[in-house]
């Protein structure tokens, strides 16, 4: 009877560059013997796969009679290995079903979620590991294994030596990049709001680089929240776009704006979007009027902001006056027009910026879940 071992998906599933699994246990190595051969049609012995630890291997895994993929293989110990093949999804089925039928059980975690048990001491390669497979970047996947390969290991070693002033700097520090390690289960949730016919569609299908929004002159188009998820530096971003805000609204209209109050709470930050050529002596008041009249109260309890100046392309003659001495958001003012891209990368990156005020290094520890955090907090005060 063939010993168990376990098999473990590790990126996404989906078409990829590259599909890679982890198969550990007892009979994990020599399931992998039975099915793969060098680049020569040779099958490897232990004695080879001995030699050749945490060193690449390049070869052949059988997908039945006369059918092969080659692969790339890390024998990571005799009980764990890597196996790295092509990314489509057919491939990674086949090499998967062969692995059951040499013994092996598929390992389908539940995704692993930041909030969780805090106490004790964290198995940082574990908790790296259980996550990677649900990676959505190249970005946060590198990020994973470098937890997976020591990074919180050797930060703490290294506190262990500080002064107790070079520990809090660093602990600080920790602090901001555990916002990227919230980012891995959830992506910040960006919310566009302003006046009608603002260009807030049109903005976001901008920032997202596909039509996403329905777009059309007349004002009230967006009568819904319209939301899409995308990658800005390598990071992940949710943003919703929302009904634009106006007094004395039609009903369906009216009911778009209603439904903007509740998004208010869940949002990490907003962009209030103004037409600059729209006439109005304060459009801020205004707008800020209308936006309470339906139940918003932007003074207390929003999001940060940043303030966004739409349609910048136009000639400076038509602009309103009012935004020469305008105040700005939270997060300062940005000019955007969907004809200049150079002003949407802008914006793009105020927004990686704001939300990521920190973003690691490579081998940099990142606590990945709140017992990291803690623990991290513990050992640096």
């Amino acid at each position: 009877m063939p010993e168990p071992f376990s098999i473990l998906p590790l990126t996404p599933e989906g078409r990829g560059g590259i599909g890679s699994l982890l198969i550990s246990g007892p009979g994990a190595e020599k399931a992998f013997r039975a099915l793969f051969t060098f680049q020569s049609g040779r099958a490897p012995s232990p004695a080879d796969l001995e030699s050749r630890r945490n060193r690449p291997i390049f070869g052949h895994f059988s997908l039945g009679k006369d059918l092969h993929e080659e692969v790339l293989v890390r024998a990571i110990s005799p009980t764990e290995l890597e196996i790295h093949s092509h990314g489509g999804g057919a491939i990674r089925s086949a090499i998967i079903r062969r692995l059951t039928e040499a013994g092996g059980t598929l390992r389908r975690d539940d995704p692993p979620t930041w909030d969780g048990p805090t106490a004790g001491t964290p198995d940082f390669r574990a908790e790296a590991m259980n996550l990677l497979p649900h990676a959505r970047t190249e970005r946060t996947a590198r990020l994973l294994l470098d937890q997976a390969n020591g990074a919180g290991k050797r930060f703490f070693e290294k506190a262990a030596g500080l002064t107790s002033r070079a520990r809090r700097a660093a602990l600080a520090r920790i602090e901001l990049l555990a916002r990227v390690g919230r980012a891995l289960y959830q992506a910040p949730r960006v919310l566009l709001i302003g006046p009608v016919n603002a260009g807030k569609s049109s903005l976001l299908n901008a920032i997202l680089g596909f039509d996403r929004a329905l777009v059309d002159p007349m004002a009230g188009t967006t009568r819904d929240v319209v939301s899409a998820e995308t990658i800005l530096g390598g990071l992940p971003f949710r943003l919703s776009d929302t009904a634009g805000v106006r007094e004395a609204p039609g009903t369906l209209e009216k009911e778009g704006m209603i439904r903007i109050v509740p998004l208010l709470k869940k949002a990490d930050i907003l962009l209030t979007v103004f037409d600059v050529t729209a006439p109005g002596d304060d459009p801020i008041a205004e707008f800020t009027r209308a936006f309470r009249a339906m139940g918003g109260n932007l003074d207390t309890g929003a999001p940060p902001d940043i303030l966004v100046l739409n349609k910048c392309d136009l000639p400076s003659e038509s602009r309103n006056r009012f935004w020469k001495t305008a105040p700005y958001g939270q997060h300062g003012l940005v000019e955007t027009s969907v004809f200049r891209p150079e002003t949407i990368a802008a914006l793009q990156q105020k927004l990686i910026d704001v939300l990521f005020p920190a973003l690691p290094e490579p081998d940099e520890f990142v606590p990945i879940n709140a017992r990291q955090l803690e623990y991290a907090r513990a050992r640096c005060r």
